[in-house]
């Protein structure tokens, strides 16, 4: 069995001096032979292997010991690529709408996005996907749709206080705002 680390474009390998370094070629990839050597390598250069994950070049009992590995040591989920079965239901779930903004949009062109995102223990359930578009999926990223949400609130109370802060219509505004404790 030969265990890679990728990140969909570059391999995980080591230099001459035994430092990690990152190479496109899979022939000269380092083979960690186990998924616990590749999980050790992991947690030891956790910046260098943030964004990678395991594959195993032989296709021998990989899906099952990757996502065993993955339980035990809370290591995420790779992307997916949707099947138009799985996009159609979850274009259906939010009747074509993001579920971040209400913006409809056209099925061609909407993003699957993950509530929980993949990097903070998401997985690639459809509970988990929504329909979202461009704009919203750019910006939410991978964090928490309430830090999202948080996030977005005070960017629209900052901006209001710039441009709205010297009227007395913004203060009525601000007291409404904290009565219904939105702010």
């Amino acid at each position: 069995m030969a265990i890679l680390l990728t990140n969909g474009d570059y391999y995980i390998a080591h230099n001459k001096t035994g430092a990690v370094i990152k190479v496109s070629d899979v022939e000269q990839a380092q083979n960690f032979y186990t998924i616990e050597r590749a999980v050790t390598q992991k947690k030891k250069t956790p910046r260098k292997c943030a964004s990678y994950y395991y594959i195993d070049t032989d296709k021998i009992e990989a899906e099952g010991m990757i996502k065993r590995i993955e339980r035990e040591t809370g290591e995420r989920e790779k992307r997916k690529k949707f099947s138009n079965q799985e996009r159609n239901f979850v274009y259906q779930k939010t009747d074509g709408h993001c579920y971040l903004c209400g913006e409809f949009v056209e099925f061609d062109f909407f993003e699957i996005e993950h509530r929980i995102p993949i990097s903070k223990g998401g997985t690639n359930d459809l509970s988990n996907l929504f329909c979202s578009c461009h704009c919203c999926n750019q910006i939410k990223q991978d964090i928490y749709p309430t830090d999202f949400m948080e996030k977005i609130s005070q960017i629209f109370l900052y901006q209001m206080e710039k441009k709205y802060g010297n009227y007395w219509e913004w203060e009525i505004v601000q007291e409404l705002l904290l009565k219904l404790k939105m702010i």
